[in-house]
């Protein structure tokens, strides 16, 4: 009963977003972002629009570092806990690390925050490609985006490279944001044509997040669906939001422990939902996090421990059981999970 109501309520998300607001695509096109938004790094603030290219490279080495963009989610701001621990396994790693301050942007109900996704994400990638001229490389250019923050990320990418001819070295997409993007286009949401290597984690796909594998390497955290949390010894289900921001928990751990989290290749995404991809022997594997080999492109089941640390290292190869996912996948066939 709970998972056709998730996916009752999921369908009517994106029919308003569909029949009331058009789709991201040409909707609100001449969008101009709030002014005061700010990007981060340690201490630093450069203001956007008040000679923003100059204030940051001023503050970065942007011809020597790697420079990450970290672009967070729906009503998330770039002072949250979380996002400041996942920029923080950036700069430990002695990178730049630009977080863009998208709370005044997405300040708006859910339906229009997604309209506004590309036309922000295009202006954003104007300001990257304007940081060219002060040492910035695509070669040395990184994105991750959670939630929403994922579409614009790949919108930021395209643009950057219809400006400069290059695309980013990498973007990463932590769970992105299914509402009002499933039904659009392949070209129209996040997708593996984004940057030179595209890596995605899935944790809640019949939620808040998208089923469909959007990149080179697409990770499904138990089965994609709904994880799993201990509290005093009692294994208790994480549903929709927990299990969406489980990504970033998981991010934050694969920095930590590169080589721990090892995903199994599946055939499909079907089979990554039921976690059912130990049929043969010679199993391909591969690593979430800094050291994924993106020479072994495909859909990966990735299972997780229900408390931190999350991986499971080589106990990753042994056939998992689902938990509650066992019996939420009785409740419904897998066509459901397609919204």
């Amino acid at each position: 009963m709970f998972r056709h109501i998730l996916v009752f309520l999921s369908s009517f998300v994106i029919v308003l977003c569909d029949r009331n607001f058009g789709t991201p695509a040409g909707y609100m096109s001449d969008l101009k972002p709030v002014k005061g938004l700010f990007f981060k790094s340690s201490e630093v603030r450069c203001n956007l629009y008040d000679n923003g290219t100059a204030c940051v490279a001023a503050h970065f080495q942007l011809e020597k570092k790697k420079t990450q963009v970290v672009i967070s989610g729906y009503l998330d701001s770039s002072s949250s806990p979380l996002l400041r621990a996942v920029a923080d396994v950036y700069l430990r790693r002695g990178r730049n690390v630009i977080i863009v301050e998208i709370f005044p942007v997405l300040m708006r109900h859910y339906p229009l925050a997604a309209r506004v996704t590309r036309p922000f994400g295009e202006f954003l990638g104007e300001f990257l490609t304007s940081l060219t001229s002060h040492g910035l490389t695509a070669n040395r250019l990184e994105l991750l985006g959670a939630s929403l923050g994922a579409h614009i990320a790949s919108y930021a990418s395209h643009r950057f490279e219809q400006l400069t001819g290059s695309k980013p070295a990498r973007l990463t997409g932590l769970d992105p944001a299914g509402p009002c993007f499933r039904n659009l286009p392949y070209s129209e949401r996040l997708n593996r044509n984004a940057a030179q290597k595209v890596d995605v984690l899935h944790t809640n796909i019949d939620g808040f997040g998208i089923p469909d594998p959007l990149g080179h390497v697409d990770f499904y955290a138990n089965g994609g669906e709904y994880q799993q949390s201990m509290k005093n010894g009692f294994i208790l289900p994480c549903f929709v939001l927990c299990s969406h921001v489980r990504s970033a928990l998981y991010w934050i751990d694969s920095y930590k422990s590169p080589d721990q989290f090892v995903g199994v290749q599946c055939d499909s995404v079907a089979e990554a939902r039921r976690g059912d991809c130990y049929k043969d022997q010679n199993i391909t594997t591969n690593f979430l996090g800094p050291k994924t080999d993106f020479r072994k492109p495909g859909i990966y089941y990735l299972p997780t421990n229900e408390a931190s640390p999350y991986y499971k290292g080589l106990n990753s190869l042994k056939r998992q059981s689902l938990g509650i996912n066992t019996y939420l996948l009785q409740l419904a066939p897998d066509e459901d999970m397609i919204l």
